[in-house]
């Protein structure tokens, strides 16, 4: 019974390998790198739209002063169409 498995091990040693196990070490290699990509680029945009809620919870608790409209809008000319009709 030992004897048939070690003569089996023996045939499959003698055996040529496959040319595409030459390559696997890349591919993996290549594979964990894309895939730590797409975690990064994952976390990134997590944090980025973590840190505009952030942002905008904050921006909506400060109390802001009123809104004032200006006197006169700037770069209006007291030549503009608006001045001379009156309105």
């Amino acid at each position: 019974m030992m004897s048939d498995l070690d003569q089996l091990l023996g045939a499959v040693r003698a055996m040529p390998t496959d040319a595409r196990l030459a390559d696997m070490d890349a591919a993996v290699m290549g594979g964990l790198a894309r895939r730590r990509d797409r975690a990064m680029a994952r976390r990134s945009l997590m944090l980025a739209g973590l840190l505009a809620i952030g942002i905008g919870w904050a921006g909506s608790i400060v109390p802001g002063a009123p809104a004032q409209a200006a006197p006169l809008p700037i770069g209006m000319s007291d030549y503009a169409p608006s001045r001379l009709l009156g309105q």
